[in-house]
């Protein structure tokens, strides 16, 4: 695969999986940092800018800033070829550092999506414990109905059976 990507500080460009690609290592110094100047068709002060494709990876060009923009097709190496092992090095830690942090945008989506689930979870919960203190208040109640029917029961009768002892008293 042979990805034509290079890139600067604050631009990258889009691969073909449609993500975008910027430099997997920090800039020491600015795109226009460099002497002696050379300067571009247009008569301005070349950019220098790092390849990441595949055939040059982690080389310096100097090319029009505003190429991406229409500016001149100036383009030429800053330094020569990079040696062969090198190169096949620097692909493996583009491509690494590129999955890190396309891994990276993936988890931070999965915690997204996990911290949504949990707050309904949460939600779920909460309304169960309602629920649930409404049926245990409900049980509580109806544990009493058929005590309170006993105790009423025997209030009724030990005064019947009082008075029906009265009355055999009476009668015998």
């Amino acid at each position: 695969m042979s990805l034509s990507v290079s890139s600067s500080p604050g631009h990258g460009l889009s691969s073909g999986d449609g993500m975008r690609r910027y430099s997997p290592i920090p800039y020491r110094r600015g795109p226009f940092d460099y002497e002696p100047s050379v300067l571009c068709q247009c008569g301005r002060k070349a950019a220098l800018w790092i390849s990441w494709s595949d055939d040059n990876p982690g080389r310096r060009y100097l090319k029009c800033y505003n190429a991406r923009s229409g500016g001149c097709n100036f383009m030429g190496w800053f330094e020569g070829p990079i040696d062969e092992f090198i190169r096949g090095l620097l692909v493996d830690l583009r491509d690494t550092v590129w999955g890190l942090k396309r891994e990276r945008v993936e988890l931070k989506a999965a915690l997204a999506d996990a911290v949504v689930k949990m707050e309904q979870l949460k939600e779920e919960i909460s309304a169960l414990k309602v629920e649930n203190q409404a049926l245990k208040a409900a049980n509580k109640t109806s544990a009493q109905k058929p005590l309170m029917k006993t105790v009423l029961l025997i209030g009724l009768a030990v005064p019947a059976a009082a008075a029906a002892a009265a009355v055999f008293m009476r009668l015998g």
